[in-house]
């Protein structure tokens, strides 16, 4: 996928709502502070990177729900216009009695421009057989 980045005023307007702490509001007690910056709030970054392979529709096909998100790391500061690269990976799908559905669970790697992690985190979906079976490229 495509980098994401955020803006510096994207990251305050984000914060100011949902995670109002000094690093991600207030650009002096960011300076300050031992990112020596203003950074982005976890949740915004996940949010954006999250969004950004939601808008490539590339599950579209057989998603029924999301079920749940696992071993969430944060491993680095995201400062304002860090190019960051999402990377997906499937890891298994386990099929659910009947063969009508089944769990697609999948690992999400983010990175810097350096190649370094940023984020990552495992996640879990319902997906249908049938619309999975059906949108196959042969």
């Amino acid at each position: 996928m495509p980098p994401v980045s955020l803006r510096s005023e994207e990251i305050i307007d984000f914060a100011r709502i949902y995670d109002p702490r000094p690093i991600h509001v207030d650009r002096r007690a960011a300076e300050a502070s031992r990112f020596g910056g203003m950074i982005a709030s976890g949740l915004h970054t996940l949010d954006v990177c999250w969004g950004k392979w939601v808008h490539t529709k590339l599950d579209e096909g057989g998603l029924v729900a999301g079920m749940g998100m696992d071993n969430l790391r944060w491993l680095k500061p995201v400062y304002a216009h860090m190019p960051l690269y999402t990377t997906i990976v499937v890891d298994r799908v386990d099929m659910r009695k009947g063969g009508k559905d089944g769990v697609v669970h999948m690992h999400v790697n983010v990175q810097d421009e350096k190649g370094e992690a940023v984020m990552e985190w495992d996640v879990s979906f319902l997906a249908s057989s049938r619309d999975v079976e059906g949108n196959r490229s042969e």
